[in-house]
């Protein structure tokens, strides 16, 4: 990132070191660990106020406007859950919402949900996401960092893409208390990932469109369905026409909910 941290702290078990800029955080992550001795980066946060050339799922540009939304990477190099990988996902993504809740009381978290696999939803638009990258030594696995983005308070990159508190006054520190809610929640809900069935079932309660018609496509062509349930290797089960189906995370890109009957 160009020099030191401007800013260091110890948050329970997590070291989180901040900058102003860099283009990804979770570029910079992988880079660190190449060249760091092993395990000696498990549980540090790296943060930053501006990131230039922030990506998401399947390489989609993500970006937020500076000193106005949050932008974290997570480094894990200790105790993942290898048997259930997606254990990891269930954790983060129901400690993302939970910081939230936390940090921005002003927020109804009924509206707060998941969508399949870690997108945040505010309402039924996009108000974050995270991003997992992995690095496997044969079986072993040996690294994780996940890229967290949530919009707090600045411009929507995109129409269907919103702020949580648009009109907030102070958003730095905002985002401060997001950010240490987030790895407070995140140090509980990683401790649970050996029991990943329990997770699974609290992420189906945050999960946004769980028994609703919904709509996919799969290489050009559409899926319709209700979806039906997130097995524990994080495949999407659809059920259509009574025939179910399961895909796994980048295998489909969703199109949207259906209207409910009654609804335009």
């Amino acid at each position: 990132m160009g020099g030191p941290p401007h800013s260091t702290a110890t948050i329970g078990r997590w070291s989180a070191l901040g900058w102003d800029t860099t283009d990804s955080t979770n570029s910079r992550a992988l880079q660190a660990l190449k060249s760091a001795p092993q395990h000696s980066l498990d549980h540090f946060a790296i943060h930053v106020n501006e990131q230039t050339a922030g990506r998401g799922q399947q390489q989609r540009a993500w970006t937020q406007e500076a000193n106005r939304d949050l932008v974290m990477t997570l480094i894990l190099t200790r105790n993942l859950p290898a048997a259930h990988p997606f254990a990891l996902n269930l954790a983060i993504s129901l400690a993302v919402l939970e910081g939230i809740g936390d940090a921005l009381p002003a927020i109804n978290v009924d509206g707060l949900e998941i969508k399949w696999p870690n997108d945040i939803m505010w309402r039924g638009r996009k108000a974050g996401g995270v991003l997992i990258e992995n690095s496997w030594r044969g079986s072993h696995w040996a690294s994780a960092v996940i890229g967290i983005g949530v919009n707090v308070a600045g411009a929507p990159p995109y129409p269907n893409a919103t702020p949580l508190q648009p009109e907030i006054e102070n958003a730095a520190h905002t985002i401060e208390n997001l950010r240490r809610s987030i790895l407070q929640r995140s140090e509980q809900r990683l401790a649970e990932m050996t029991h990943p069935q329990a997770l699974l079932q609290q992420f189906h309660q945050r999960l946004h469109g769980w028994g609703q018609l919904q709509r996919w496509q799969l290489d050009g062509h559409p899926v319709r369905g209700i979806l039906e349930s997130i097995d524990i290797e994080g495949r999407l089960c659809v059920s259509e026409n009574g025939v179910k189906h399961c895909f796994s995370p980048g295998e489909v890109g969703w199109l949207g909910l259906e209207p409910r009957a009654g609804k335009e």
